[in-house]
């Protein structure tokens, strides 16, 4: 399980829907996808909300089409509740490190998600299949 933190670093000219610049997450899916068949990441963006950048975005929506779940959470003490933006999961008002435990438990219960063919590109019938299992991890943490 890995928490990737949001640190909002100036880009400068990156693409927002290229992902190649996020060189630690993408690493972290390709030894997953090798090692560790269960294995999800937790976003912990800017607060209260989890909101991320583009880049950060694009390389953690990899994860998802690549079978590895990602919860977003905001920094901190979150005084509000972070919305759920598919195709990953609200951890609600959740710290990290309590969104890590319960996305753990939701692997164990649920299994993990499909894999698309195309991770960067998901036809429509493999995004529909992750939704409805991400549905699954999601009842979990509305009700935690």
């Amino acid at each position: 399980m890995t928490i990737v933190k949001e640190s909002y670093q100036y880009a400068g000219d990156a693409d927002p829907d290229d992902p190649t610049g996020e060189v630690d997450i993408l690493a972290r899916i390709e030894k997953n996808l090798r090692q560790a068949p269960l294995a999800g990441f937790v976003g912990e963006g800017m607060a209260p909300y989890g909101i991320m950048s583009p880049e950060v975005d694009a390389a953690l929506r990899r994860a998802v089409f690549s079978g590895m779940p990602v919860v977003k959470v905001g920094r901190g003490n979150a005084e509000g509740f972070t919305p759920r933006i598919p195709p990953f999961l609200s951890g609600t008002n959740l710290t990290a490190t309590k969104a890590r435990l319960l996305l753990m438990a939701c692997l164990m219960k649920c299994g993990s998600l499909p894999v698309a063919v195309n991770p960067n590109n998901p036809t429509q019938a493999e995004f529909e299949a992750t939704m409805a299992r991400l549905d699954e991890y999601q009842s979990v943490f509305d009700t935690h």
